[in-house]
């Protein structure tokens, strides 16, 4: 994946999480009730959905001011393929429970096809 990529799929983030964060606000006003029933899931969601907002918009700013792929705590490059997966990476570490993940490994079940088809059993 290219830098190039990144930034398209960084910008479709960005409009994804902003249309996201407006219709709720359009939905809070329409409504003029408070959510009653999960009042805090949803400022949890919504919080959430800020933060991501503020990472993607921190990423293309980085892009653009040349600082994109370097690690924040190292100052070490971050490959471009590890960024393709986490393109809001801001430091190496970002990637620990990912690289965590692809060593654990998963045991191994051999498919053995059988020697003849179950419709051969009944003929």
């Amino acid at each position: 994946m290219s830098i190039d990529a990144i930034w398209h799929e960084l910008q479709l983030m960005q409009r994804e999480l902003k249309s996201r964060l407006f219709d709720h606000c359009l939905f809070d006003m329409e409504t003029e009730q408070p959510h009653l029933f999960y009042p805090y899931k949803e400022k949890t969601i919504m919080g959430h959905v800020k933060e991501e907002l503020n990472d993607v918009e921190r990423a293309l700013l980085k892009i653009k001011n040349g600082t994109y792929g370097i690690c924040e705590e190292t100052g070490l490059a971050i490959e471009l393929e590890k960024l393709a997966i986490i393109p809001t990476a801001r430091s190496i570490h970002d990637f620990a429970f990912q690289e965590l993940y692809e060593r654990k490994s998963l045991p191994h079940t051999y498919y053995h096809p059988p020697l003849y088809s179950e419709a051969e059993e009944y003929q």
